[in-house]
């Protein structure tokens, strides 16, 4: 039976609701080191694009409660954060004041990444929006769009999304066949929480910035060989060290395999806005 998708009011809601276990103890529990294990494969991306910390500027673009900001702001870094829901900015807010970073946050902004018209143009070198806000935002060509603006000339922009291919074979196999051939064929998948989202092939993705743009640099699986979210047994089976240590190495070998980029959960791109004037269609 196919779901009935959320309004965006609905939407809000929704995430609005979920901000306080973002935020809490039993999230973290729950994933354990499968969030580890996402940060390392994002943070081989991120890194080598980190500006110099004296004036160097980063956004973090549908931040949830936070992610990038507990590892950036204790180097010494400056940090805006946006989010869709005002109740996940306000849980960041005092997550990050809690922890003394306060004075690295320059900016809290609720704003949808289709709409980021509150922030300048040409004002940040590096763009995080990681988390899938592209996949869960009401219109990914106009984020995009967005992203580009605020981007400054030779900045960057590092993103995952929803896999189309992968999500097919997944609704394939639970025989969601109404799911799987609206997502195969357009891209489009309503999760069982309601949630509206949309799903890209590596190509289209690519597409995607290049249309608006941007320079598609490196295109990458993140926890590739695991289900999205991750099943119960996916999060125990890390607790070994030794097992952890072993998939994260699988990850990195083959991250930018054309094979694995087919079938992986997430993917990831980096993208740069040109130092020069470019098309955009």
């Amino acid at each position: 039976m196919t779901q009935t998708a959320m309004s965006t009011e609905q939407a809000l809601g929704y995430w609005n609701q979920k901000a306080q276990f973002f935020a809490s103890a039993k999230r973290k529990q729950q994933n354990r080191r499968m969030a580890d294990l996402y940060d390392k494969g994002c943070w081989r991306y991120i890194e080598p694009l980190l500006p110099p910390r004296d004036g160097g500027t980063i956004l973090e673009a549908g931040c949830g409660t936070g992610r990038w900001v507990y590892r950036l702001a204790p180097m010494g870094y400056n940090l805006e954060l946006t989010d869709f829901s005002d109740e996940m900015i306000r849980h960041a807010k005092a997550m990050v004041n809690r922890q003394g970073l306060g004075g690295s946050v320059t900016g809290y902004h609720v704003l949808d990444i289709c709409d980021m018209a509150a922030l300048g143009d040409n004002s940040f070198d590096l763009v995080l929006a990681l988390g899938m806000p592209l996949s869960l935002c009401r219109n990914p060509k106009q984020a995009v769009s967005e992203m580009f603006r605020i981007t400054k000339p030779g900045g960057h922009v590092v993103c995952d999304t929803m896999n189309r291919f992968r999500k097919a074979l997944d609704l394939a196999q639970k025989n969601d066949l109404a799911q799987f051939f609206n997502v195969l064929n357009k891209g489009k998948v309503v999760a069982e929480s309601g949630l509206p989202q949309t799903c890209f092939s590596p190509a289209e993705l690519e597409a995607l910035f290049r249309t608006q743009g941007f320079k598609p640099c490196k295109t990458a699986a993140i926890t590739p060989f695991l289900e999205l979210p991750p099943s119960k047994k996916q999060v125990e089976m890390l607790d070994d060290d030794q097992m952890f240590s072993q998939m994260d190495k699988a990850f990195h070998t083959f991250a930018e395999e054309p094979w694995v980029l087919g079938l992986t959960s997430r993917l990831l791109l980096v993208a740069q806005r040109p130092s020069t004037a470019s098309h955009r269609s």
